[in-house]
């Protein structure tokens, strides 16, 4: 099964929302939707990244981004931590 354009960018928009949700607790929530969409909008992402991020529960969501904040900040470590979690 392929992952489409609309279901990719749906899955952004819920981690969007969830980023603006946990911008309560650290201002730096979007540095998680910023890195994602760069990742996958570059085409740097696999086709199973992909699948595993548009599969992921979006109340989840959340706590990836916590988790991803816990850790090294920058987009290749937020990738990273993403990568682990999915």
């Amino acid at each position: 099964m392929t992952v489409s354009c609309f279901q990719i960018d749906d899955k952004l928009f819920e981690l969007q929302k969830a980023c603006n949700r946990y911008k309560e607790t650290d201002p730096l929530a979007n540095f998680v939707l910023y890195a994602v969409s760069d990742y996958l909008m570059s085409n740097k992402a696999t086709r199973q990244f992909e699948k595993d991020f548009v599969n992921y529960p979006t109340d989840k969501l959340e706590e990836l981004i916590r988790k991803c904040l816990n850790g090294d900040r920058s987009h290749d470590g937020i990738i990273k931590t993403i990568k682990k979690l999915i």
